[in-house]
């Protein structure tokens, strides 16, 4: 799969579309190309590029409170704060890229039936294909809600008249799809490894949970988990042993069941397709770029001493094991990456071993007497850091190449979101019982590294607060606690999806590192409405669809 999902010339047409218009295929409909099998994997794997990317797997954090964003997001940091318009960039890449990448699937399924293809061959493909559509559904009535809803490509004309399905319709189209795949693909057990990263049925399956969870639908969501805990009819899996490796090297274990794929061949030397890392991890490891999301203090503060104790701000000792895999902090370790050719002083030489993250000024300011190559400290710009705290997860220097992209995959869903899922939606249904916890938050709790006490049941007193705070530091800067905030909010105030009231109003902080020694202050609040409006550009094209509430 590394090696295929690359670029595919034939198919470039299908890249340009914008939106709902349609655009000239004549590059991609010979009466003959469908009948070449390179042809249809190639259509496929295009739409493996389109489905889902980098971008917004990283950019939806900044969406929620475990980030605040910089200048370099300034699309998304605007939704962030409730200074977007409806002309705003974030919403419509969000529109273009799924309606683009459903152009890509309606194409290929279109012609399904002129594929020249071994049936079983062209059943799995078939399968996936829908299965990208279903994600892509879930991305747009999650964001939109009614949303035009096709299920094949529109000519010009109508794609300019198209009004808006009411969501619960396209839902119920999801669930049914999903459920109708997950009988078709195969078991992640039965991938070879040169198709590693394609769906599998375990892939239908736990993205079907997580469309009943977006709507707070917690017993069908219970259904859809239980399939890949009790059994393994629908594949194997199992918690990853190390959560630090898990992100460096486990996006094929066992953990893994829905990835975003990139492309190489031998190594760094030869990246195909990558993610850029520079915005996303410290400076001084980013050749300096402008960073694109701090991680909060309220965030930091989540993850807890191993005994189970809420550590003081800057107390980075003996913690919760998710918090080293996930956020450098002032004075950690970090692994350089060789290939992009460093300058800061590692422990084996210029640009090579570790070195000292110091995002305390002063700490840095005494560092850089041996080392001026360090610029990871807060300086109050909005360059570096805005809160004293970088994002590290999915951070694995020996996938990263000299122009600062990483082929390492980024796991979109995984086992241990399964098992949140079911324990929350087992307590939200009443059924939660000590044996429901000792099976799903108990091993997550062991993994982390909390003592015995903290990982057993602690009775019904503030479950609901504990497993929701089991998400987030488990699933921390995933891009899933923006959602997780909508749908917790519209169970205390349900009217917020009819008002598209904010879901998130409050002030970020970051560490106490100012002169005075207080805590960092986020320039702008948090006001986050809960819809995405209709981009005005379509709606000018297209006086059919109506307006979101709130905007």
């Amino acid at each position: 799969m590394k090696k295929n999902i690359i670029f595919l010339s034939f198919l470039i047409g299908l890249a340009g579309c914008v939106g709902l218009e349609q655009y000239p295929t004549n590059s991609y409909t010979d009466a003959t190309f469908w009948n070449y099998e390179e042809n249809c994997m190639a259509a496929l794997y295009l739409g493996y590029n389109q489905y889902w990317n980098a971008d917004m797997y990283f950019g939806n954090n900044i969406l929620s409170d475990d980030v605040y964003g910089s200048r370099h997001t300034q699309n998304s940091t605007d939704v962030a704060t409730g200074l977007a318009t409806t002309n705003g960039d974030r919403f419509s890449s969000e529109w273009n890229q799924c309606y683009q990448e459903l152009r890509t699937i309606h194409t290929a399924l279109d012609n399904k039936d002129r594929m020249n293809l071994p049936e079983d061959v062209k059943s799995r493909l078939v399968a996936e294909l829908r299965l990208m559509r279903a994600f892509t559904y879930i991305r747009l009535t999650s964001w939109f809600g009614d949303v035009p809803f096709l299920t094949t490509n529109p000519t010009l004309p109508e794609s300019k008249v198209i009004g808006r399905t009411n969501a619960d319709q396209i839902k119920q189209f999801i669930h049914s799809e999903l459920e109708e795949v997950s009988h078709i693909l195969p078991r992640n057990t039965e991938l070879t490894a040169a198709e590693n990263g394609r769906f599998t049925c375990g892939t239908a399956v736990a993205l079907n949970a997580r469309a009943y969870l977006l709507d707070n639908d917690f017993e069908n969501c219970a259904k859809e988990c239980a399939k890949l805990i009790e059994g393994t009819g629908y594949g194997t899996y199992a918690l990853a042993s190390s959560y630090a490796d898990l992100f460096v090297s486990g996006h094929y274990g066992p953990e893994s069941i829905m990835n975003i794929e990139f492309a190489y061949e031998g190594g760094v030397d030869n990246i195909k397709r990558s993610w850029a890392t520079g915005t996303r991890i410290p400076q001084s490891i980013g050749s300096g770029a402008i960073v694109a999301f701090s991680p909060t203090q309220e965030l930091v503060d989540c993850f807890r001493k191993t005994d189970g104790t809420v550590a003081d701000d800057t107390d980075y000792e003996n913690r919760d094991l998710r918090f080293y895999a996930t956020i450098a902090y002032n004075g950690c370790q970090i692994q350089i990456p060789e290939a992009k050719n460093c300058l800061i002083i590692g422990t084996d030489g210029v640009g090579k071993g570790t070195y000292t993250c110091w995002t305390s000024p002063v700490d840095e300011a005494a560092a850089q007497v041996r080392d001026r190559a360090l610029t990871d400290s807060y300086n109050g710009s909005q360059d570096r850091t805005l809160t004293g705290y970088y994002n590290i997860k999915n951070y694995a220097p020996s996938t990263i190449g000299a122009g600062g992209g990483s082929y390492k995959p980024l796991m979109e869903i995984r086992y241990a979101d399964v098992l949140l899922m079911y324990a929350e939606s087992m307590f939200e249904t009443g059924n939660m019982t000590e044996g429901i916890w000792d099976m799903t938050i108990r091993p997550i709790r062991s993994r982390a590294g909390f003592n015995a006490g903290w990982c057993a049941y602690p009775g019904e007193d503030g479950l609901r607060q504990a497993i929701r705070d089991e998400r987030r530091c488990e699933l921390a800067l995933e891009g899933r606690r923006c959602f997780d905030l909508r749908r917790w909010a519209v169970l205390d105030t349900p009217a917020i999806k009819a008002t598209g009231a904010p879901y998130l109003v409050s002030q970020a902080t970051g560490a106490p590192f100012l002169d005075d020694g207080s805590n960092i202050k986020c320039p702008t609040s948090y006001n986050i409405k809960y819809w995405f409006p209709i981009p005005q550009g379509e709606r000018d094209k297209n006086s059919n669809l109506t307006q979101n509430p709130g905007w």
